[in-house]
């Protein structure tokens, strides 16, 4: 220190210096020029955030978390206010009380009792996150609801002057409802819990209306309906073969196969690990208990031991690409079924998908088609015109029967009744080639034998027969999935009725 004081002492004293034009004609006061870092005045430190610090040099912070030191010392000072201008920005991750100095200690401060007065100003990032730690432990307020709320309008106001912070808070919002165990409508709003309900709309194809089934298909699918050009021009129609594919093909998987349209789409649900509140920072104060929390049917929530695991669907909860090449494939076939100008190709669906949206398209047009031929259209302008043709024609048929004395009344008609005739026809939809290669299977027959006495190819003669039995049964009849044919079981009984064996 008497180092440092004789330096000062020399500099202030040095003749040259003094004789600079920095000091000519200039008038100095008794206070010295130049004052050690002691003899600079700082602002105090208030005495809360001092005994807040030493909370980290106790010894039992030296063997808990730094999660634990957060949640302590931020109850420490859950009912601290503090006015201080802090100007400056910065940038920590997972910032904590310990990360910062006093005076961003301050400033967080500061800023947080305006925030508790209900006036929100700009600050920067790692004020805003701590504020969300906060909420999400519990400090500052005494029920988990009232945390939640807050959470929820500080969100809603704060991202309108930064919009960045809404990237956890969805996920934040939905851990906080179960892990203190709130009522499940209020994660109703949540993204998450908005994609469930459209996924559950779809799964319970059977419950819902056109429209809330159609709306659950547009809000799913990558492809996007209401972008395409066929769309603008037919949109009613197109909603019509959309959903009732959609109906059809629920249908057919429900019966033919052993998982669901929904399955094949999305995925099954699936039970994994999982970290509440991840990318925060939480304290867990129940780490040791069990329970169960759900949200709905496809989305829950288990703890053993602190331990926790969810069920749900995973995956991109988005837009869904398998859903997208269904929903293309509509737009491609109702493009071709109505010569659109601007056609488009699909890809990813199934050849049953295929025939099942053809034929949805061809009976909404048939329907169309009859509608139109059956409507009966009155002028009534022309009524008039008929009642007084009607009146004059009945006038001419009433005669007089004294007018025509000697009319002879003529004998009865001899009624004969005419025998109906039945005749034994052959109504089979298929063809001799057609018969002979299905009772072949029906009844356990060389297939390929059959098929080569008719100069076909068996693939050929499958497709035929599905196509021409498919108004019939509604679906295809012989599987050719394994590069053989094979009857579907469902069918074989209804089959041998309509084709009999002739060698029995």
């Amino acid at each position: 220190m008497s180092d440092v004081k004789e330096i000062l002492h020399q500099i202030l004293n040095d003749e040259k210096l003094l004789k600079s034009r920095a000091f000519r004609d200039k008038i100095y006061t008794d206070e010295p020029i130049i004052r050690t870092a002691s003899q600079i005045p700082r602002p105090r430190t208030p005495e809360k955030i001092k005994e807040m610090k030493g909370l980290a040099f106790t010894p039992e912070a030296y063997w808990k978390t730094s999660a634990w030191l957060f949640y302590t010392q931020g109850k420490f000072m859950e009912d601290f206010d503090d006015v201080y201008d802090y100007k400056e920005d910065f940038v920590k991750y997972y910032p904590s009380y310990r990360d910062m100095t006093t005076e961003q200690l301050r400033g967080y401060f500061s800023w947080r009792s305006k925030i508790r007065k209900g006036n929100i100003e700009k600050a920067p990032a790692p004020f805003v996150y701590i504020y969300l730690y906060e909420l999400i432990n519990c400090i500052g307020y005494e029920e988990p609801v009232d945390c939640f709320n807050m959470f929820i309008s500080f969100c809603k106001d704060y991202s309108v002057i930064d919009e960045s912070i809404t990237k956890y808070t969805d996920m934040w919002l939905r851990d906080f409802i179960v892990y203190y165990g709130l009522d499940s409508s209020l994660a109703d709003d949540l993204a998450d819990i908005q994609y469930d309900k459209l996924l559950l709309t779809l799964i319970h194809w059977d419950k819902h209306s056109d429209e809330e089934l159609f709306a659950a298909i547009d809000a799913l699918s990558a492809y996007q309906l209401k972008k395409s050009l066929f769309f603008a021009a037919c949109p009613d129609d197109m909603k019509e073969v959309t959903v009732r594919s959609f109906r059809k093909l629920s249908e057919f998987f429900r019966d033919k196969r052993k998982n669901s349209l929904c399955d094949k789409l999305f995925g099954s649900i699936v039970e994994c690990s999982y970290n509440m509140f991840a990318s925060s920072i939480f304290y867990d104060r129940r780490s040791l208990r069990d329970c169960e929390y759900t949200l709905n049917e496809i989305h829950s929530f288990t703890c053993k031991s602190g331990k926790w695991k969810c069920r749900k669907y995973y995956g991109n909860r988005g837009r869904n690409g398998h859903l997208g090449d269904l929903v293309k494939a509509v737009d491609s076939l109702m493009r071709d079924k109505n010569d659109f100008k601007h056609k488009i190709s699909y890809t990813g669906v199934s050849k049953a998908a295929v025939k099942i949206i053809q034929s949805e398209i061809d009976s909404l047009y048939e329907e169309k088609r009859r509608a139109e031929a059956s409507r009966i259209e009155i002028d009534f302008s022309k009524l008039a015109c008929i009642r007084k043709a009607a009146d004059s024609t009945r006038e001419k048929l009433l005669v007089d029967e004294n007018e025509y004395p000697d009319v002879t009344p003529l004998p009865e008609q001899t009624v004969v009744e005419k025998e109906e005739i039945h005749e034994n026809t052959d109504d089979s939809p298929l063809d001799n080639d057609e018969s002979l290669f299905i009772k072949a299977l029906l009844y356990g027959r060389d297939v390929d034998a059959a098929a080569k006495s008719c100069g076909k190819m068996v693939s050929i003669l499958a497709d035929s027969i599905n196509e021409k039995l498919f108004d019939t049964f509604g679906d295809t009849v012989i599987d050719f999935s394994a590069d053989r044919p094979e009857l579907i079981e469902d069918y074989t009984d209804e089959l041998r009725e309509m084709f009999p064996d002739n060698k029995e």
